[in-house]
């Protein structure tokens, strides 16, 4: 199996390269950082990521709901979703595009775990 390349869309900084740290120590290719919406969709499609990690809150007012729809409508790339309020996970509208959703802070094995259910599935999708 092919190491799994995941890019991260977070607008915290220090939570990005923390985020960044956890995946590689579990093995996991962090392909890029992303911010904004706009960014992520950039990179999506330059980088073609296997997975998309994003906060629903990003900066400048954008969503990583509507990023990860395009991302998911143009490249066909899944998404695994971080929010710092629980009720933003329970959202129906996140559940065609998402492998999970995590809240915030999240614990490293927690992550860990949804991240592995979510590699099982790309693999069976490629």
């Amino acid at each position: 199996m092919t190491m799994l390349r995941i890019l991260i869309v977070e607008d915290e900084f220090l939570i990005a390269l923390d985020l960044e740290d956890l995946l590689t120590e579990f093995g996991y290719s962090v392909c890029g950082i992303a911010s904004s919406a706009d960014d992520a969709e950039q990179m999506a499609g330059e980088l073609k990521p296997d997975l998309i990690l994003t906060d629903i809150q990003l900066a400048r007012g954008s969503s990583g709901i509507e990023a990860a729809r395009s991302i998911q409508a143009r490249f066909h790339i899944p998404s695994v979703f971080l929010s710092a309020q629980a009720e933003e996970c329970t959202q129906a509208e996140i559940a065609p595009m998402s492998l999970g959703c995590l809240q915030k802070p999240c614990l490293p094995s927690k992550l860990r775990s949804t991240l592995a259910d979510a590699a099982r599935h790309v693999s069976r999708v490629a």
